[in-house]
């Protein structure tokens, strides 16, 4: 007789049949792996069909039941172990570990919910399989009425979990439709009055369009009639576990990758700036590229040539890659490297007379695009682009010098590959960094990190700047990948109701991506006050809410806060920094969701109800080693550290005062609020309820302020801006509360017009 149906026998143990008389569930363990076992199923080979649905059925049902054999054999094993310890019915274990692992690898997400979810599932639908068992054979006919009233409010309660769990995987979630700091909120119109064109509408160049590719390239769209033919490149040095299936599939190696890429150009006779766009990781054969053609449509009709190339072959194939047995790896530095040869093509074209490129491209203004991991591609590649040699290898020659003035990270990575075992630096570029509060891939600002690293050389004439939006998130800026995050079931772990419509998400992206190229490519001055203050864009942006900063090379450094371990110090020699009445002060890496950054800031906390004196943080400038005249401006970035240990009311914005004097004793003084109001951390409440702070849902964002020295000359007729000598943040407006500080500087004006060459 079978184990699985546990009937009395003499070999029964006693705990057993002492279970048995009070369970409805002990004898039938076969009616719950039945149903377990269906329910496990169908969500596997539903979840196998988003990760391979886009292949053949054959490779399909190969995939999907290989690594079904895998996990059946595996616990199959473990089931046989405790089987031979006689501690449960071993069948009956050997699917709930086969279930367990089916349903983890179904719902891929935070990883808390990778084991809650199927664990929960297991329960519910085994003591649902018991019941079903245990009534279908009649068993309850003959129970005593306290069995049946068990089971019966068993039924109900388990039912009810079904029905709960099933309304709360298939819905989107709880939409928070408060935005108390919305752009039109905090920005009102009569203070940023604007005569420049919305820099997301048409511009005047019909839109033409072209597509180029190897010989060897895997998709029909880049060999067409009229499509340009480009050479295959070697990029084996660039990427290591290139798998024989990778190749079947693709069919090429690592030293044949194709240059395929989409093109959107204007009707015109040019030369026009050129744009280099790369998508991030996703499934390899779902193709990213395209998901661009948004920007590529508006940038072209602006006078812009666009190109969306093709990295697919570089992404994710758990199929080709052996369910991530053999991984590709380190084809983060192929990503940069591959942008780079693009760019060699369009050099050599825009010099080939019998070209239709011939003379079109502008390759003294070069901008590269990257979204996720093409967000650290762009960087990387800007590296390479000045570098003689590989990072990693010298025999392998560079000999790019591009004229590459401009990058945007959308959503972008960082720190995935390390050049000779450093984060990327960079240097005399301009840079754009974009992020959704709501992004549930790259669901921590890491834009930010290489942001810090963006360095300036005296005398140019570049800037750096970025922007976090409420409500965005990581695939709604590719059209192709849209909503879902994950892949499959997994996206039903997240509260996707709180996301802005993706029309919004790819306005704000035409917005800010546009009118940051004009500027830097195209010397447009009047779109470089948005990216200062970002009410300059409140007529053009959705209305949600947002958080920029901004540095530029005419910035003077005066405490970055990274120089030493000595608080009074400042990063300029011979300054000081002074606290008084303060609750905390200390300098540290800023602490973001899942770990500290590498870039850093002081921490100033207050509590007026417990500390006697006005809390206060004093910069004392060096002598004569500042260029200040009337029309520079003190410039900081800020950010609200509204955690719950601050125990302050988070409906109330941090105000405070900002003092100077100068070397005469002369004081002027405005608050914070009367530049902008410091804006708390943006909640992303990301994982469905009530799992939401299963992981972090905020961070902080720092927020630029700019003081211009004649206003606070206005303010006191008698302070000289000349003769600078302190800058204090007075925490005198709100009684208590957390505030980082970074970047504390000396901006004077830059030359409208563009970058300086």
């Amino acid at each position: 007789m079978s184990r699985i149906e546990l009937k009395p026998t003499g070999r029964t143990p006693r705990l057993m049949n002492k279970w048995k008389k009070i369970s409805p569930l002990a004898p039938r363990w076969k009616g719950a792996s039945i149903v377990l076992l269906i329910i496990a199923l169908c969500l596997y080979f539903i979840q196998g069909y988003f990760v391979l649905g886009t292949r053949s059925l054959g490779e399909y049902l190969i995939g999907t039941l290989v690594i079904l054999l895998v996990i059946v054999l595996v616990t199959g094993a473990i089931a046989g172990v405790l089987h031979v310890a006689k501690r449960m019915p071993s069948r009956y274990v050997w699917i709930a570990l086969a279930s367990f692992f089916l349903l983890f690898i179904s719902f891929i997400g935070p990883i808390q919910l990778m084991f809650i979810v199927p664990l929960l599932i297991i329960v519910v639908f085994s003591i649902l399989g018991a019941l079903l068992s245990r009534l279908i054979t009649g068993r309850y006919r003959e129970a005593k009425l306290i069995s049946k009233v068990t089971a019966g409010v068993l039924a109900a309660v388990t039912l009810g979990s079904i029905g709960i769990g099933g309304y709360w995987l298939l819905n989107n979630g709880n939409a928070d439709l408060a935005k108390p700091y919305r752009l039109t909120a905090m920005k009102t119109a009569d203070r940023y009055p604007t005569a420049a064109a919305n820099p997301a509408e048409q511009g005047p160049y019909k839109v033409k369009t072209l597509t180029y590719g190897s010989a060897n390239s895997y998709r029909k769209e880049f060999n067409q009639n009229g499509s340009l033919v480009t050479k295959q490149v070697n990029g084996s040095a660039f990427v290591e576990k290139w798998s024989s299936n990778r190749t079947n599939t693709f069919g090429f190696g690592p030293d044949q990758m194709p240059l395929n890429g989409l093109v959107w150009y204007p009707d015109g006779e040019g030369p026009f700036p050129l744009i280099v766009t790369v998508h991030g990781n996703a499934n390899s054969t779902d193709y990213s590229d395209p998901g661009y053609e948004y920007l590529g449509k508006l940038l072209a009709s602006r006078g812009y040539i666009f190109v969306s190339i093709d990295e697919n072959f570089l992404n994710t194939s758990l199929y080709d890659d052996l369910f991530t047995l053999n991984l590709l790896e380190k084809e983060n530095p192929a990503r940069g490297w591959l942008m780079l040869e693009h760019v060699k093509v369009w050099n050599e074209w825009n010099k080939t007379k019998d070209n239709p490129f011939f003379g079109k491209a502008d390759m003294s203004q070069i901008a590269l695009i990257g979204h996720s991991r093409g967000g650290e591609a762009v960087t990387v590649a800007a590296a390479y682009n000045k570098l003689p040699a590989s990072p990693e290898n010298g025999n392998i020659k560079f000999d790019y010098n591009f004229g590459i003035r401009s990058i945007i990270s959308i959503a972008g990575t960082d720190g995935q590959y390390k050049p000779a075992g450093h984060l990327t630096p960079l240097k005399d570029l301009n840079y754009l960094t974009l992020q959704g509060a709501h992004d549930m891939d790259v669901s921590t600002y890491s834009g930010a990190s290489q942001y810090s690293r963006i360095g300036f050389s005296n005398g140019s004439d570049y800037f750096k700047a970025s922007v976090y939006i409420y409500g965005a998130n990581h695939g709604q800026f590719n059209t192709v990948w849209g909503r879902n995050d994950n892949v499959g079931l997994g996206n039903k772990l997240f509260n996707t109701a709180q996301l802005i419509p993706q029309e919004e998400q790819l306005q704000a992206a035409k917005v800010l991506i546009s009118s940051f190229l004009d500027t830097t490519l195209k010397g447009k001055g009047e779109y470089r006050s948005m990216f200062q203050d970002i009410g300059y864009a409140r007529e053009w942006l959705p209305d949600t809410m947002y958080i920029s900063n901004y540095m530029d090379s005419n910035t003077k450094l005066i405490s970055s806060f990274d120089e030493d371990i000595d608080l009074s110090t400042s990063t300029l020699a011979g300054g000081r920094l002074n606290g008084e009445h303060l609750k905390q002060w200390k300098e540290e890496k800023v602490e973001m969701k899942f770990a500290p950054d590498l870039y850093s800031a002081v921490r100033l906390g207050w509590d007026s109800t417990a500390t006697p004196g006005v809390p206060s943080y004093t910069v004392v400038l060096p002598n004569d080693s500042l260029d200040i005249r009337e029309t520079s401006s003190i410039v900081f970035s800020m950010a609200d550290w509204n955690d719950e240990k601050a125990n302050r009311d988070k409906d109330v914005l941090v105000d405070l005062t900002i003092n100077v004097e100068d070397k005469e004793g002369n004081v002027a003084s405005l608050p914070l609020s009367s530049e902008a109001y410091l804006l708390p951390m943006f909640e992303g409440n990301i994982i469905k309820w009530p799992f939401t702070t299963l992981q972090p849902t905020k961070e902080p964002v720092f927020q630029n302020f700019a003081f211009h020295l004649a206003d606070l000359k206005r303010a006191n007729p008698n302070f000289q801006p000349e003769q600078l000598s302190k800058i204090g943040f007075v925490f005198d407006k709100t009684k208590k509360g957390t505030v980082l500080i970074g970047n504390i500087g000396i901006q004077n004006e830059y030359v409208t017009g563009g970058n300086t060459p």
